[in-house]
């Protein structure tokens, strides 16, 4: 009876990871790619690489666990499965699960603990090391900031930046990558090699407002992004891609990005992207993107949703979402087939 219960709950899963088709292995100079087509039903909003298998948080709060062959682990899923969790991300060298009421962490064996909320005064990092806690917020079209907080001084120092979505270190900067959904979308980057040399905020309001230049005298107004960059700061950006995810291979800092009729991979050679080749030969539609880093591996999730109407006048409902994981040079595209998947037959 049980292990018919255990069958029954499983079998959606069972059912969303089943079909795999449209495998492609090609090259791209360096890099390996292949493309794999999976069924699913519902947006996959985080995941996260840890002890060899994938975690993915699903925009319903669900937890499933793939391998790195994309097949899903029963065992590990059915820990997760009374779990409705909120967020999903790493911090330090494990991975946290924010759920309404306490953040859990993973220890080993997969074995859930309770972890400290405390250490998190101003929200989960988006990265962090011995001395800086770096967190962000954004609005929008309307502006965010990117904020460094010294664990050591206590000291919080901030720049403008539009919609971060991911911060990692690369010879010894900070790497501030953001990207905005509006309009045709917009990427760009801020490279940090000595945050002290931001703006110091000491004003506990502006630590956790997105848009504190907006009441500078100083500042407010003027081109944040030109004249005016502090010492050891680089913004530039990419005008005709959208970028998905950054990492680093051998010494050099890539990026994987969406362009209208492709998907590329550019490398940044001072303070410019180079672009290396052309991976698949059609555009990522995504929002909004996630990236979780550790050693040489990177799993990223990343999801858009729109609607529209039919000629009916009725409302229809799309959305596209899918994981790139690399490892190494072997960079893999998982496309999640879901029920409101736009494809080119539709009329979006």
């Amino acid at each position: 009876m049980y292990k018919s219960i255990i069958f029954l709950c499983l079998f959606p899963l069972i059912v969303f990871l089943a079909c795999n088709t449209n495998k492609k292995d090609t090259k791209a100079k360096d890099f390996i790619v292949s493309i794999k087509s999976i069924k699913g039903e519902k947006i996959i909003s985080s995941a996260a690489y840890y002890a060899g298998y994938i975690l993915c948080l699903q925009e319903d709060n669900k937890l499933f666990v793939l391998d790195t062959s994309f097949k899903l682990i029963d065992s590990l899923t059915i820990k997760f499965s009374k779990l409705k969790t909120y967020s999903l991300c790493s911090y330090k060298d494990t991975i946290l699960l924010n759920t309404d009421k306490e953040i859990f962490y993973l220890d080993n064996g997969f074995v859930l603990k309770k972890y400290n909320k405390s250490n998190f005064r101003y929200g989960l990092p988006f990265y962090n090391d011995s001395t800086y806690y770096v967190y962000a917020c954004s609005m929008g079209e309307f502006g965010g900031s990117v904020f460094f907080w010294n664990q050591k001084t206590n000291k919080t120092y901030s720049y403008p930046a539009t919609d971060v979505q991911q911060v990692l270190k690369f010879n010894g900067n900070y790497i501030a990558c953001s990207f905005l959904a509006h309009m045709s979308g917009m990427s760009d980057y801020l490279s940090i090699k000595d945050p002290t040399k931001l703006y110091e905020l000491k004003d506990e309001k502006q630590k956790t407002f997105c848009n504190w230049y907006m009441g500078v005298d100083s500042i407010k107004g003027k081109k944040l992004f030109d004249s005016l960059t502090p010492p050891g700061v680089k913004y530039y950006r990419h005008r005709k891609a959208n970028t998905i995810t950054t990492f680093t291979y051998n010494g050099m800092l890539y990026s994987i990005c969406s362009t209208d009729s492709a998907t590329i991979l550019v490398k940044h050679i001072d303070f410019k992207l180079i672009t290396v080749d052309t991976l698949i030969n059609k555009k990522i539609d995504f929002q909004s993107s996630k990236t979780h880093l550790v050693n040489d591996i990177s799993v990223t999730s990343y999801f858009s949703d729109w609607g529209t109407t039919d000629k009916n006048n009725n409302s229809v409902e799309y959305q596209n979402t899918g994981l790139i994981f690399r490892k190494g040079n072997n960079i893999k595209f998982i496309e999640f087939r879901t029920p409101h998947m736009w494809t080119e037959s539709n009329n979006r």
